[in-house]
């Protein structure tokens, strides 16, 4: 890990999991109601807070393990649909709803 927090192997995860499911950093910031500058910012290695990591897990299918450390299996299936779930955490922490931009 680099200086500040920057851990460059996180944001390739990070990269290659978003080409896994064909989206954009835009695509992104939408399904977690997020700022697409912050996803930017996780591709080049920055921090990520926790609401926020346990979030992009879900959206990317993955497990906050891999995430932070690529232990573990990239490929994590839920049993409910991941956009129901990032529906209900997004809501559990008060997010406006995504727009449809």
């Amino acid at each position: 890990m680099g200086a500040a927090g920057i851990d460059p192997a996180r944001g390739q995860r990070i990269e290659d999991l978003m080409t896994r499911q064909g989206w954009s950093p835009s695509h992104l910031g939408r399904v977690l109601r997020a700022d697409r500058k912050l996803i930017y910012g996780w591709k080049a290695g920055r921090p990520i807070s926790s609401d926020l990591l346990e979030r992009l897990a879900v959206a990317l299918e993955t497990t906050r393990l891999y995430i932070e450390t690529g232990e573990g299996d990239a490929h994590y299936p839920r049993s409910e649909p991941p956009a129901l779930i990032l529906k209900q955490l997004a809501d559990d922490l008060g997010l406006p709803e995504a727009s449809n931009e």
